[in-house]
């Protein structure tokens, strides 16, 4: 079950198979040439429509999935500066931005968590003691995986709990409890609960670090503590909506079925043995940096440490992480570099080459002309845009990559932001959550594709279950920039 899901996690991408692998490895690079054939529209410099056709190089290959989506980051490398566009220099800058270190060090303390299998032992306390009921059950899981996902990727959460829920599953089976809804209620809850936890921080998801990363290039500063202000009231608003959706129907469980389950977590903690010092010290590491992020602004104030920012908190917490003893002989301290390897350095790739080719837009003049063909848009009221916008972004993380699809978004939301004369976080915030939506398609987010190679979620349960979380999600965002973000935001 777990080499299944695994290869479920690997397989998230572009939806399109080899076939649309193999067009999209045409189509790019035919599109592209045929924009330079067809020549720049008035206004615009030939170094913009340059820029215009790596773009759309780019956002093929990203959707096709042609070539692995942290290689196709790579082409502004080559072509920015190759075409005369920017100099190599210029072109290279992005791929090293101080938020890029926040995603690193973030990263860093999400697998030293997963190293020792604190985040293991949270979810089964947190689910264990919810619930013996299926209803409560599937609650316990959905609380545990959300606030998991704060704090480490989605994929991890879900590959970690997807197979203890499924034993759980299979013991109140064995009891007599059958009911088909239950297991996919369960299993769909930790799929989606660990989508939603991940807007709650900046650090929750890659699209969250990329947004930042994305506003810090243009000088719009953003907070840890601001992003989870607006972040977590969606994560709120959402939850209920996705426990009620998940446990709709279930037939009721008899005590001793309720207990199968809850023996079966009780097991699984038990399996762990007592915490290990290595579990306490990583535990006191994670609280005090997520600590220190909620309260930077505080911390700001002291003397010496006026100049401190998230990037900062999260490289130190990363380097107490490969400092501090763990107590355990065979692993001496709490983080060593074989671990720090494993995390996600093809979203550091995917990270600079979205920015790299964002600024490649502005320096040319593409960003401006697109603000002036975008003007007319000022007539509609902000929250109309917002809307549409967040549909755009939704019905593309359905079908490609969340990374891909935002990181293609974002000068296009900017752009259009100027055109609105509107603060570029009002735009950009609810679209970098609309990237973590998509629950509708196996394909859209690894969770979901673990979810579904279980074989307990039908794909007819999946898409309905999917649909009114996706319309909740757009409802949820609008609420939030309408009555919080102006305020937090200071707009």
């Amino acid at each position: 079950m777990t080499e299944t899901l695994a290869k479920a996690a690997a397989d998230e991408g572009g939806g399109f198979g080899r076939t649309g692998q193999r067009v999209g490895l045409v189509l790019g690079p035919a599109l592209s040439l045929a924009l330079q054939a067809a020549g720049p529209p008035d206004g615009l410099s030939p170094a913009a429509w340059i820029t215009v056709s790596v773009l759309a190089l780019m956002v093929v290959w990203w959707v096709t999935d042609a070539i692995p989506i942290a290689a196709t980051a790579l082409i502004p490398l080559i072509a920015l500066p190759l075409l005369g566009v920017e100099t190599a220099q210029e072109a290279a800058r992005p791929y090293a931005d101080p938020i890029l270190f926040l995603f690193i060090g973030g990263f860093m303390i999400a697998v030293t968590i997963e190293r020792w299998g604190l985040h293991a032992r949270l979810a089964l306390g947190i689910a264990a003691r919810l619930g013996a009921r299926p209803a409560a059950l599937i609650g316990g899981f959905l609380i545990a995986t959300t606030l998991i996902s704060f704090w480490i990727s989605n994929t991890a959460t879900a590959l970690m709990l997807t197979p203890i829920a499924v034993g759980v599953v299979a013991a109140l089976r064995d009891q007599g409890y059958d009911d088909p809804r239950f297991g996919a209620g369960l299993i769909l809850a930790i799929a989606y609960a660990a989508s939603i936890g991940g807007m709650a921080t900046p650090v929750g998801s890659p699209t969250n670090v990329i947004a930042m990363g994305f506003l810090s290039e243009r000088g719009v500063e953003l907070s840890f503590g601001a992003w989870m202000m607006l972040g977590v009231p969606v994560v709120l608003l959402l939850s209920p909506v996705l426990f009620v959706l998940t446990t709709a129907g279930l037939r009721p469980a008899t005590r001793g079925q309720g207990e199968a389950g809850r023996q079966a977590l009780s097991q699984a903690l038990d399996a762990l043995g007592p915490p290990s010092p290595a579990e306490r010290r990583v535990l006191s590491v994670f609280l005090l940096v997520a600590l220190a992020w909620m309260t930077r602004d505080l911390l700001a104030r002291l003397p010496g440490l006026e100049r401190l920012s998230d990037m900062t908190i999260a490289i130190a917490g990363a380097l107490a992480l490969f400092l501090l003893p763990s107590g355990d002989p065979a692993r001496p301290r709490l983080l060593d570099w074989p671990t720090a390897q494993k995390i996600p350095w093809s979203i550091v790739l995917l990270f600079g080459g979205g920015l790299s080719i964002a600024g490649a837009m502005e320096s040319t003049g593409l960003a401006d002309w697109l603000a002036g063909e975008l003007s007319p848009l000022g007539g509609f009221a902000p929250l109309l845009v917002i809307g549409a916008l967040v549909l755009v972004t939704l019905a593309a993380t359905e079908l490609m990559s969340n990374v891909a699809s935002l990181t293609a978004m974002l000068p296009i939301v900017a752009a259009l932001a100027q055109a609105l004369g509107v603060n570029p976080l009002l735009l950009i915030f609810p679209v970098t959550i609309a990237a973590s939506l998509g629950f509708m398609l196996p394909i859209a987010t690894a969770p979901n594709a673990i979810a579904f190679a279980t074989g307990l979620p039908s794909l007819k349960r999946m898409l309905f279950t999917g649909l009114i979380l996706n319309l909740s999600g757009v409802a949820a965002i609008l609420l939030v920039t309408a009555l919080l973000a102006p305020h937090v935001l200071g707009l």
